[in-house]
């Protein structure tokens, strides 16, 4: 199991949610005309400035994952001087060798190892608090854009877009949603059975609700969100008896987390009792970016394989009817 600080960064990250559109899977990127593609290039960030960067970034610090991760399957990991070196970005290959702009808590950042790089574009996911982002560009004179948070894969696909756009790496942003909607549309066929597993993410004592992106992921993947079922809306808490009276089929927990506690609770349900827990690669599910197509891949294999309460109910039944005739 990977450092408990690894898990810490995923409840940062579900816990600073804001509700975002949802767009159907499926759809395709559109192929990036040349004026968006061209430098200087001018964009309204999260903290609403208007960010130009003048021309294609040599020298690019990404301050958290998900930026990383994106910036990384757009090819351009060789231009990169800056970015958290972590457990929760060891996957990204050669992350190592860049400098690391995370403080030891491996969260915060360290502004003046930032400075140092002199970096041409600065990319900052929700998650860095505004006053960072402010006194890198205030005191600093750094080019910073900050992203959104958003709750869907289609937020996903657009800052990949964005982020292509930034860095010029337009056509590699274009391969690359290619390649993530194939993969989301292929898995959402996947679960055929009519009827759709009742499920649970947990994490840390959080489950996910209506409006969050882990929602998206579940239901793309063919569940049913039995939190969103019964009106828990954002990331929540969730006491016992919740966990005996909503009894999901399946229960999703990250890798990077503590997983599903030995409590009576959790223990009657029927996802434990069936031995139906999916652990998910937390890298993938928790970071928005192109990767959490692997965790709608992964999530709807474990769906379609899995056995739901009300089939099960439906099998005892035509069984014991079968030993009365």
């Amino acid at each position: 199991m990977r450092p408990r600080t690894s898990a810490l960064f995923v409840v940062a990250i579900v816990t600073a949610s804001l509700v975002g559109a949802v767009a159907p899977a499926g759809a395709q990127s559109d192929s990036p005309d040349s004026a968006k593609c061209s430098f200087p290039i001018t964009e309204t960030d999260a903290t609403g400035e208007s960010v130009t960067v003048e021309e294609r970034p040599e020298k690019i610090v990404v301050l958290q994952a998900s930026a990383a991760q994106t910036v990384w399957e757009l090819d351009a990991r060789d231009r990169v001087v800056g970015a958290p070196v972590a457990p929760y970005t060891e996957y990204l290959d050669g992350v190592e060798d860049t400098a690391n702009v995370v403080n030891v808590d491996e969260f915060t950042v360290n502004q003046e190892a930032v400075v140092e790089l002199e970096a041409d574009l600065v990319l900052a996911p929700n998650v860095i608090p505004d006053e960072t982002v402010e006194q890198l560009r205030e005191e600093a004179d750094q080019t910073v854009f900050k992203f959104g948070f958003g709750t869907s894969l289609e937020f996903v696909a657009e800052k990949t877009e964005l982020t292509g756009r930034l860095i010029g790496s337009c056509e590699e942003a274009t391969r690359t949603n290619d390649e993530y909607w194939d993969r989301i549309e292929a898995a959402s066929e996947r679960t055929g059975s009519e009827t759709s597993p009742r499920v649970l993410y947990y994490t840390d004592g959080f489950v996910a609700g209506s409006g969050t992106f882990i929602h998206e992921v579940l239901t793309t993947a063919g569940g049913v969100n039995v939190a969103a079922e019964n009106g828990i809306e954002g990331y929540g808490e969730l006491n016992d008896e919740a966990r005996v009276e909503w009894d999901p089929d399946v229960i999703v927990v990250s890798d990077d987390g503590p997983g599903v506690p030995e409590t009576t609770a959790f223990e009657s349900t029927f996802a434990v009792e069936n031995d139906q827990v999916v652990v998910v690669d937390g890298d993938h599910l928790s970071q928005p970016a192109p990767r959490v197509s692997l965790a709608v891949e992964e999530i709807s294999e474990a769906f379609a394989d899995a056995e739901t309460a009300t089939e099960s109910a439906s099998g005892e039944t035509d069984a014991r009817n079968e030993s009365e005739t």
